[in-house]
C-alpha cells in the first residue's frame, strides 16, 4: 500500500467485511435494479461484490488502488478488473461493454470532481440503465474521519440532487437511511475529532441492522448518516 490513507481505508474495510447484515441491507436495497452487465465503482477488497455477483451475468469491477485490485484478484479471478479512476477519461474505453447498472457504495465523495464522475457514468451506461449511489450525507458531519480517509465532502439532499441531474440522470428515488449512525459519527468525528472509527462499534452497529431496516422501512427518517439514489440513464 502507498500511504497512510491506503492503510486506513483498508482497515475501515476490513472492519466492514465483517458488518455482513450492514453489507446485505445495502444490497438488498439495489437488488430489484441490478441488471446483467454491471459495473461496481470503487470495489475496495470485495465487501458488496459476492452479492453483486448472485444477481447478474457479468460484472466490471473498478478501483483507484491497485493493491485492492489485486486482493480482488485473488478471491475473485474470474472478475473482469481494471484499475481506472472513474473521472478520467481512460475509463470510457469501457463504453463497449452494455452495461446496465453502475453501482457506487461509499465512493463519490472521494472523488475531487465529482461532477465528471457522474458525466462518465452517464456516458457508460446503457440508455434505460440504473445509477445506484449510496454516499455519506449531512455537509454539517463532515469531521476529523471524514478528512483522514479523504472524503471531500459529505452530501446534503439537494445538492446531490442537483448534481446528478445536471448529469442527465432521471431520479427514481433518493432518500436518506440510517439515522442512528449520525450520533456515533458526530461523537467520533466532531466532538472527540477521532481519525480511526473504533472498529468494535460497526460491528455492535451491525447487530441492530436487522431492527433498523425495519423502522426505516415503516418510517422514514427526515435525516440520516447516508443518502441512497436510484438513478436512471433516459431512453
Amino acid at each position: 500500500m502507498n500511504d497512510k490513507t491506503d492503510l486506513f481505508a483498508y482497515e475501515a474495510l476490513k472492519a466492514f467485511a465483517l458488518t455482513h447484515n450492514y453489507n446485505k441491507w445495502i444490497y438488498e436495497i439495489f437488488k430489484p435494479y441490478i441488471g446483467k452487465n454491471v459495473l461496481e465503482v470503487g470495489c475496495g477488497i470485495g465487501n458488496l461484490t459476492r452479492y453483486f455477483l448472485e444477481s447478474c451475468d457479468k460484472l466490471i469491477c473498478l478501483d483507484t488502488s491497485p493493491f485492492f485490485i489485486k486482493h480482488l484478484q485473488i478471491d475473485y479471478p474470474e472478475l473482469e478488473l481494471y484499475n481506472f479512476d472513474i473521472a478520467d477519461d481512460k475509463v470510457l474505453s469501457l463504453e463497449n461493454k452494455n452495461i446496465d447498472t453502475i453501482v457506487s457504495v461509499n465512493v463519490l465523495e472521494h472523488i475531487e470532481n465529482d461532477e465528471k464522475a457522474l458525466s462518465n457514468m452517464f456516458r457508460l451506461l446503457q440508455p434505460g440503465g440504473h445509477l445506484l449511489l449510496f454516499v455519506p450525507a449531512l455537509s454539517w458531519l463532515f469531521g476529523s474521519l471524514d478528512e483522514n480517509v479523504k472524503h471531500y465532502r459529505r452530501y446534503d439532499k439537494d445538492i446531490l440532487k442537483s448534481k446528478i441531474e445536471n448529469g442527465k440522470f432521471q431520479i427514481a428515488k433518493i432518500f436518506y437511511s440510517n439515522f442512528i449512525g449520525i450520533f456515533g459519527w458526530y461523537l467520533n468525528g466532531k466532538l472527540l475529532k477521532r481519525k480511526r472509527f473504533p472498529i468494535v462499534q460497526p460491528i455492535v452497529f451491525d447487530k441492530f441492522v436487522p431492527l433498523l431496516t425495519k423502522i426505516e422501512k415503516c418510517i422514514k427518517p427526515p435525516i440520516g448518516m447516508n443518502l441512497i439514489v436510484i438513478a436512471k440513464k433516459p431512453k
